[in-house]
C-alpha cells in the first residue's frame, strides 16, 4: 500500500485540526484588517491560506461572526440577501493590534502548541521527519516572503539564517563524525 493512500480502516483515527481554539478569533479580525468580507469569502480565504487543508464549517465562522460583532470587533457593512459583508471595526483594529504588537509571543506559543505536544509524542524517527518537513516548510516561506521584507527586515532573516547555519553545520560535523 502507497504511504500516502489513506486507509480507510483509519479515517476515524484522523488527527484532530491543527489550529488551537481560540485563535480563529484572532485570525478573522486580521482577514478584515486588509478588506471587507462574507463568511463565505473568510471560509473561502482560510481553505485558500491552507491549500486546502483547513475548511472550517459554517457552523464555526458564523457563531464566531455574531460574537464578534456583538463585542463590537467586527461590524455588518452590507446585506445581500442572506449574505453579510463584514468590516473590522475601530474598536476591533485596536484590539488587533494589542494582539499583534504586545501578545505577539503568546499568540505563537498557542499556534505550536499542539505541533509541539504531538512532536513530543512521536519516536525518535517519526520526529525527524516531522522536524523536516517543518523545516522545508519554513525555507519555503522565507523564500516566498524575501523580496516584499524592507532592508532591515531582510537583514535581520539573513542574520538569523546565518546563525542558523552555523547550527545546521555543527549538527552536520556531528552527524558525519558520529560524535
Amino acid at each position: 500500500m502507497d504511504d500516502e493512500a489513506p486507509n480507510k480502516e483509519c479515517e476515524h483515527l484522523e488527527l484532530p485540526q491543527s489550529v488551537p481554539r481560540g485563535l480563529l478569533r484572532h485570525i478573522i479580525p486580521r482577514l478584515l484588517r486588509s478588506n471587507d468580507m462574507t463568511g463565505t469569502e473568510i471560509m473561502q480565504r482560510l481553505r485558500d491560506l491552507t491549500d486546502g487543508a483547513w475548511n472550517p464549517s459554517p457552523g464555526t465562522i458564523y457563531p464566531l461572526l455574531s460574537y464578534l460583532e456583538e463585542d463590537e470587533i467586527i461590524e455588518t457593512v452590507s446585506i445581500e440577501g442572506r449574505s453579510k459583508t463584514y468590516r473590522l471595526t475601530e474598536k476591533g483594529k485596536k484590539r488587533l493590534d494589542l494582539v499583534l504588537d504586545h501578545r505577539k509571543g503568546m499568540v505563537g506559543e498557542k499556534t505550536r502548541l499542539g505541533p509541539r505536544l504531538w512532536e513530543r509524542l512521536l519516536d525518535p524517527t517519526e520526529r525527524v521527519h516531522f522536524h523536516m518537513h517543518g523545516m522545508q516548510h519554513s525555507i519555503e516561506s522565507f523564500d516566498s516572503i524575501s523580496d516584499s521584507l524592507t532592508k532591515k527586515q531582510q537583514k535581520q532573516l539573513l542574520n538569523f539564517l546565518e546563525d542558523l547555519s552555523t547550527k545546521i553545520a555543527l549538527l552536520i560535523d556531528k552527524l558525519k563524525t558520529g560524535a
